[in-house]
């Protein structure tokens, strides 16, 4: 039977005779499909000895594998909108039509502006000591490249778990719980990575609170592009700008500065990074008092809205 499409409030939404799935069936069901393909890509990795060594780099092998799986996720969530939620894709958070280049360079903004206050706060505290410093060259041959991969990452992050899962789960149950169960998943996929585990808890909260100041980003700029444009620029200072582990991966040398820790890992975050830490939880805290004071000043008002009917229920005071 053929499907059809109809217009509400200058969108296009899609009609079909089929019966739709409840919006957390469908996050669920994203989920399984992406899960199932990234253990197939795994296994092709596996079955072709694709591993570092002298003829593949570690950076060049997780970035193939960064493209392959933002490829994956960012392609099954605008199938799984169009086909299987029949809504247009740009309802996902990344339209076209909104000032997007405006909002991802005040995410871009944060991102670094949050990473710079923890640095700040270490070296306040005396937790943190400069100990040496790359030369320009190699400082920009660093940043470039981890510019791509860290793109890519942010992308597919944003892409999957703020775009497609937090979207149905915020049409199912509404905001604060869609918040909170992506904020539980988004920490969760990272236990995964290197000394995640070594303070757990405060591991599981920094991440859980970065997820929570993306959510609120989401609801007061009506889209993804300021999330993203913070995701990204928050990896590349934290690691190849600042010195400091990304979620416990360390940056190869030389980063543009190298930071000697000194202080308790609750604060700093150890050998995990500040996500792991008070004082990342603290940074997030200040950039979220500037994220409402400009939300409530009218920054964001006249931004084009291309979510569905459920966002606009949200808690946006």
């Amino acid at each position: 039977m053929r499907q059809g499409r109809r217009a509400r409030g200058g969108r296009q939404e899609f009609v079909s005779p089929m019966p739709m799935l409840p919006p957390w069936m469908r996050a669920l069901a994203y989920l399984t499909v992406v899960a199932v393909l990234v253990i197939a890509l795994m296994a092709a990795f596996a079955i072709l000895h694709l591993r570092p060594g002298p003829g593949m780099p570690a950076l060049a092998l997780a970035f193939v594998s960064e493209i392959l799986l933002c490829i994956i996720v960012v392609a099954v969530a605008l199938l799984a909108r169009r086909f299987v939620d029949r809504r247009d894709c740009g309802s996902l958070g990344f339209s076209f039509r909104t000032a997007w280049l405006r909002l991802l360079g005040f995410g871009m903004l944060f991102g670094a502006g949050m990473q710079c206050f923890v640095l700040g706060l270490d070296a306040a505290l005396g937790f943190s000591h400069l100990a040496g410093h790359a030369d320009t060259a190699g400082a920009a041959r660093t940043i470039m490249l981890a510019l791509p991969l860290f793109i890519v990452a942010a992308l597919a992050e944003e892409m999957s778990i703020r775009g497609y899962v937090f979207q149905n789960l915020w049409e199912q149950w509404g905001f604060l719980p869609a918040m909170l169960a992506t904020a539980t998943l988004f920490a969760a996929l990272h236990l995964s990575n290197p000394n995640a585990r070594a303070q757990l808890g405060l591991t599981l909260l920094g991440l859980a609170a970065y997820a929570i100041w993306a959510c609120w980003s989401i609801v007061w700029t009506k889209s993804l592009w300021l999330a993203l444009g913070c995701h990204f620029t928050w990896n590349l200072f934290e690691g190849p700008v600042l010195g400091f582990p990304v979620s416990g991966i360390d940056m190869p040398a030389p980063t543009a500065l190298t930071q000697k820790l000194s202080g308790p890992a609750w604060f700093t975050g150890g050998a995990f990074g500040p996500e792991a830490g008070l004082s990342s939880i603290l940074a997030l805290c200040a950039g979220f008092a500037v994220l409402r004071v400009l939300y409530r000043r009218g920054t964001f008002a006249r931004l084009v809205d291309t979510r569905g009917e459920y966002a606009r229920d949200a808690l946006t005071g």
